[in-house]
């Protein structure tokens, strides 16, 4: 990400990937005043996903060898930047499944 300056206080901002935004952690920037500018592709991609979860929130299940896999939608791939080699970490919970992103 390149270098922000800060519109409040004119200072240099440093890079984050922790601002919250909808719930989501997203990457962007933040002064030591305080004051946070967000990612605009980070938004963008919360933005593309709400617009998907209003129109259809069913995903696809699909034969993939002796196993079943589960298509991911492409606003939720971008949202999380996931890629085939991405791992999820899977919980159950009475009749949900969880999927979770590692920390690293």
């Amino acid at each position: 990400m390149m270098a922000h300056k800060c519109d409040v206080c004119g200072k240099r901002m440093r890079e984050v990937d922790d601002i919250d935004l909808q719930g989501f952690l997203i990457r962007g920037w933040r002064c030591a005043c305080g004051n946070a500018h967000s990612n605009s592709e980070d938004v963008d991609a919360i933005v593309k996903f709400f617009r998907y979860v209003r129109k259809n929130k069913t995903v696809s299940i699909f034969k993939a060898g002796n196993s079943l896999a589960i298509r991911l939608p492409k606003p939720l791939v971008e949202l999380y930047r996931l890629s085939p080699s991405s791992k999820l970490l899977l919980a159950t919970k009475e009749s949900e499944l969880i999927f979770k992103i590692p920390q690293t």
